[in-house]
């Protein structure tokens, strides 16, 4: 019993050891199928993990058992996540990617994990969280994505998990702003992190509905002011009773360049214990805690405009500006009421702007009125009036040109006239007549339109002028143009606007001219002309080069022919040659004597002296004394004239000719016959 008990102890003390060396890479408990190399896979109480920490992996493992619970891939250097990293693993709860370079999320990265309650992508590289990063994730609880360099988040980013997300950490990043349309619905929010970031607004009522809210972090970013709400008010000690719905709210904007006034009075009547908050403007409260601070000294001044349009003319169809300029504290903003008092809002015609600038890009006549301008801040408002007045055009009617042409039928006057009509320009003239009002002219103002296009033109001429060029008019079109002056009428401050002329004139037709080339000449044509006197010059520099070689030719085969050799001057040079019986040649005399001839005629040469080389030599044959003496003489000038036309041999014989036993003595060779075998 003692020896078992000592057996027993003794296993059960080796396996508690071997147990507390920790865990090898690669080894599994439990029954596990598959597990990444250099990976710890644990299967405890039916819940598969899967530890790949700080193993220095650079994509997610393949082989991961789709089955896994938990999956820690922190401290390794992944670069993006997405594809089929994470297909089919549904019930995985936990997924940890801190501490990686993954700089990427592609779309749909984790549409399978949909019973994934917690994602950590924390110490990253992320730029971007675009609209489809992260949607399938309809449980999760807890998204933490601080310490990236995250530059925007999408506003549809977490709209598959607004209502059960409980912590969101966006801290330590570069957000300008944050999808607060999103975070208002965050109906079961816990914990807010957006610290140290670069955030300068607030949305107001952002907070208004995070009734579990319980911890708001906005440390160190760029706020500058904080819309009060409701919510701020449970962060007082002892006033409200912390309840799951009504919990105890933990603030902190400390570190941003908060400018203490009456906006902020609320945050500095709130009894905290983390008031950490310091004023930067200003100046006289700059450096000091809110807590440190009396009330009074929380003040606003209310707005005062500073700069603004009295009154405006301006003729119709032109462009128009009103400005208005308010100082306060806080920076008042400033609204334009039109003439029916409705507030004027922004259109393709209307601009305004922030800074009180309202912009009429094209005005009409029922622009005219009295524009309020309203500055308001947080203390009050002020308002100022702004005069404008539009200066209407006369629309010219139909019988406008009639009317205003000056035509001498009606004994008038004529006062408006064109000159030097062309296919695009005219010139136009006028005068003021002798029955014109003897008032100051203060403009002249030219409206024209054509045939080819209806919209009405506007020239404004100053009022020395009296005539005016006409440019960029179309071709061939009918053009109808009044000249109208503008003056004051001398009995109020309104301008008179009075019809000079009408006229009528139609533009020439555009025909295509005939252009002087020399432009082009001295550009692609004249290249083109050189071009080809160079190769002109080519082609006759190669002409002459064939035809004097042609010529050469055909004088060395007339030299070298054995029917045109000058029997007077080479037989007497030439050594005779012996009289044999075999038909014999001299290879010195042959190489020497080498004639060049076309191409043709050297191929016909080697033809046949092929042929001769093969045996196929030429048969001579006499059948007198006569003829065999004459053939002696033709064979001794042939070889006076260093030719050879044939071979004869001592055992060559006819069986079909009666001259065999002259064939011995003699042979007879005609040079005709033989003049195409030289070689």
């Amino acid at each position: 019993m003692l020896q078992s008990t000592i057996f027993w102890l003794g296993l059960l003390s080796s396996i508690l050891l071997r147990s507390g060396q920790g865990v090898l890479a690669g080894e599994t408990w439990g029954m596990v199928s598959i597990c990444p190399i250099h990976c710890v896979c644990r299967n405890l109480s039916e819940s598969l993990s899967t530890l790949c920490v700080n193993k220095g992996l650079l994509f997610v493992p393949p082989n991961i058992d789709r089955r896994t619970v938990e999956l820690r891939l922190a401290d390794n250097y992944i670069l993006e996540v997405g594809g089929a990293d994470f297909a089919n693993m549904t019930g995985l709860v936990d997924l940890t990617l801190s501490r990686n370079t993954i700089h990427a999320l592609k779309p749909l990265a984790f549409v399978d994990l949909e019973s994934l309650r917690s994602l950590h992508l924390d110490t990253n590289r992320l730029t971007v969280v675009g609209p489809q990063d992260l949607t399938g994730l309809i449980n999760l609880q807890h998204l933490i994505i601080n310490n990236n360099q995250l530059t925007d988040v999408s506003e549809d980013a977490f709209d598959d998990f607004l209502l059960t997300l409980e912590d969101l950490d966006l801290s330590y990043n570069n957000l300008r702003r944050v999808p607060w349309e999103s975070i208002q619905n965050m109906a079961s929010l816990h914990t807010l992190n957006l610290d140290h970031n670069l955030i300068d607004q607030i949305a107001e009522g952002s907070f208004s509905e995070l009734y579990k809210l319980s911890r708001l972090d906005m440390t160190s970013n760029r706020l500058q002011t904080l819309p009060p709400d409701p919510l701020f008010s449970r962060s007082q000690i002892g006033v409200v009773s912390p309840t799951p719905y009504n919990s105890i709210i933990s603030l902190n904007f400390g570190g941003n360049p908060l400018h203490c006034n009456c906006e902020l009075l609320w945050l500095r009547r709130l009894t905290r214990e983390d008031d950490m908050e310091t004023c930067a403007t200003p100046t006289h409260l700059a450096g000091r805690y809110f807590w440190s601070i009396p009330e009074e000294e929380f003040t606003c001044e209310p707005p005062l405009i500073t700069r603004n349009t009295n009154k405006l003319w301006v003729l119709e169809g032109q462009r128009a500006t009103l400005k208005c300029r308010a100082i306060g504290d806080p920076e008042p903003v400033i609204h334009w009421v039109s003439p029916d008092d409705r507030i004027v809002a922004n259109s393709s015609r209307i601009r305004s702007y922030y800074n009180g600038t309202l912009d009429f890009l094209v005005t009409r006549a029922r622009d005219d009125g009295t524009y309020t301008c309203i500055a308001i801040n947080a203390a009050g408002e002020s308002t100022a009036l702004v005069d404008l007045k539009i200066i209407p055009l006369p629309h010219r009617g139909n019988d406008t040109g009639e009317r205003g042409s000056g035509s001498s039928n009606g004994g008038t006057e004529t006062l408006v006239g064109v000159l030097g009509v062309t296919s695009n320009s005219a010139q136009i003239r006028w005068k003021m007549g002798r029955s014109s009002m003897p008032f100051l002219v203060w403009m002249y103002q030219i409206q024209y339109n054509s045939t080819a296009d209806d919209a009405l033109i506007y020239r404004i001429l100053p009022p020395t002028n009296n005539s005016f060029l006409l440019k960029n008019l179309v071709s061939g079109a009918d053009y109808s143009l009044c000249v109208l002056a503008i003056f004051d009428d001398g009995i109020s401050s309104l301008a008179t606007t009075k019809v000079l002329g009408c006229i009528q004139f139609s533009t020439k037709e555009d025909y295509a001219e005939c252009r002087s080339l020399h432009a082009h000449f001295l550009g692609g044509t004249l290249t083109v002309m050189v071009g080809g006197v160079v190769v002109v010059t080519l082609l006759v520099f190669t002409v002459a080069m064939m035809v004097r070689h042609r010529v050469c030719g055909e004088c060395r085969d007339d030299a070298n022919r054995p029917g045109k050799t000058n029997d007077k001057h080479k037989p007497s040079s030439l050594p005779k040659p012996k009289q044999s019986p075999d038909c014999s040649f001299d290879v010195g005399e042959i190489t020497t004597t080498t004639c060049y001839s076309y191409a043709k005629r050297l191929s016909v040469i080697w033809t046949r002296r092929s042929q001769s080389l093969h045996g196929m030599l030429v048969h001579c044959a006499s059948t007198t004394s006569t003829s065999s003496t004459g053939s002696s003489e033709q064979y001794g000038h042939g070889l006076t004239q260093n030719y050879l036309h044939a071979f004869a041999s001592n055992n060559f014989s006819n069986s079909n000719s009666n001259s065999t036993s002259n064939s011995n003595s003699s042979m007879t060779v005609n040079p005709r016959d033989l003049e195409e075998s030289v070689v």
